[in-house]
């Protein structure tokens, strides 16, 4: 069983949708029981672990609606909120917060959508 990350970032645009979906379906045709992650708000999701398991329901009838259903961010990854507070001496950086939530969910991969 394959578990997989899922992500989109920059700008919100056409077709982030319908490439979700492809993804998802993809995965679920190489192995029906793969476990897919969507990280909301792009980035920031990732960063402070905020996702949800998505079912294949979730990919039904997002073919031909804009934008994406996960959320996304266009704010600089530099300017985003540390997961916890960045005074304390070992507060992990927006990097280590990443690697941290990739391998605390045991992810085999991570897709990620975008641009700008």
């Amino acid at each position: 069983m394959l578990k997989i990350g899922m992500l989109t970032s920059g700008g919100d645009c056409q077709g982030l949708n319908a490439a979700i979906r492809g993804v998802a379906k993809s995965l679920f045709e190489y192995d029906p029981k793969t476990k897919i992650y969507g990280f909301k708000s792009g980035y920031k999701g990732l960063i402070k672990g905020r996702f949800r398991e998505m079912e294949a329901k979730d990919f039904s009838g997002i073919l031909t609606v804009g934008g994406t259903i996960l959320g996304t961010s266009r704010m600089p990854f530099k300017e985003m909120d540390l997961p916890v507070d960045e005074k304390r001496e070992n507060s992990p950086t927006r990097i280590e917060a990443m690697v941290n939530t990739y391998y605390r969910m045991e992810l085999d991969a991570l897709v990620i959508m975008g641009g700008n």
